[in-house]
């Protein structure tokens, strides 16, 4: 995406923001902020990933402690960056907004998804900042390579196809032409059934959106080396959720790669000395289908981190 086909966030039609938007050096970050107490516990969205999409849970985990939600740069309500979509980029991007709010406390970080990568270079980089971390049903680092290494003439021939109707989706988004039917495959019955119009506003009339998840998949390799090469998180307490129903086919090849993806997330154990794996009987949205068992999860790690305080 060239520079001049980012779109500031408050001149597209997406309806209006249910959080506060931040002003971070010039550009328009989404916040949403929910309940109160110690310590914060930051979410941090998977790919295509909005402030809307932790909704319930949110609300739920709120009835704990203070909960923040965020759009990385491009999704949603926020404004894109002039930077490209690695993880390392997305990390400084999120300490920059921590900054900007004055967020001095320790706080607990709860990463889904494609947010996997980014949560864990921000909490090897700012270790000060992070008193806890989970992953949950995260991208771990190894698995694109491992994809594409090993089966090298259907894997990336599928991401490709993939990416190239992502980048049809964002050039119809930006001529106003994109519709439902289009993007028939890629709407969660979820958030369209629980925010209708408003969650199609933001897939349907945001060009941005699509744009940020094609160049995050350009740079996703990169960000698996960025955050492998952070090394271990000393003793951080660390979750690391894993969903164990099969949620990527049923034919040999994506069997193998829900396999492998499985595995290499128990081998982010290793990361920490105080980590602990949970698998959890949920498809990939653990935290929707399971949201009893992250919050569970989540009060085990903070009540781990308010121990190593002592």
């Amino acid at each position: 995406m060239s520079l001049d086909k980012r779109i500031p966030a408050a001149s597209l039609d997406l309806g209006e923001p249910p959080g506060e938007v931040v002003n971070v050096a010039g550009r328009g970050v989404h916040v949403v902020e929910m309940g109160k107490g110690s310590p914060t516990v930051w979410l941090e969205n998977g790919w295509l990933g909005t402030t809307l999409g932790w909704g319930a849970f949110q609300e739920s985990l709120a009835a704990h402690t203070r909960v923040c939600a965020y759009d990385r740069a491009g999704i949603a309500w926020s404004d894109p960056a002039n930077s490209d979509r690695s993880a390392q980029n997305e990390a400084d991007e999120f300490a920059a907004l921590l900054d900007v709010l004055g967020e001095a406390e320790p706080f607990i970080l709860l990463a889904w998804s494609g947010g996997g990568p980014v949560a864990q270079i921000f909490a090897a980089d700012h270790p000060e900042r992070v008193a806890g971390l989970i992953l949950v049903d995260a991208i771990p680092p190894h698995y694109d390579l491992w994809a594409t290494q090993t089966y090298p003439a259907r894997y990336p021939r599928e991401r490709y196809e993939r990416m190239e109707q992502v980048r049809r989706f964002a050039e119809k988004a930006g001529a106003k032409t994109l519709t439902e039917d289009d993007i028939a495959e890629w709407r969660s019955p979820e958030l369209l059934e629980q925010f209708s119009d408003r969650y199609l506003k933001l897939l349907l009339n945001n060009p941005n959106y699509w744009w940020t998840y094609y160049w995050q998949n350009q740079y996703l390799i990169a960000s698996d080396a960025q955050a492998r090469s952070k090394g271990k998180l000393g003793d951080l307490p660390l979750t690391i959720v894993v969903a164990t129903q099969d949620w990527w086919g049923d034919d040999p090849y994506r069997q193998s790669l829900g396999q492998m993806w499985r595995a290499l997330q128990y081998s982010q154990a290793r990361l920490s000395t105080q980590a602990k794996v949970l698998p959890v009987k949920a498809g990939h949205a653990v935290f929707r289908e399971r949201p009893d068992a992250v919050i569970a999860a989540t009060l085990d790690v903070i009540e781990a981190a308010a121990a190593q305080k002592k």
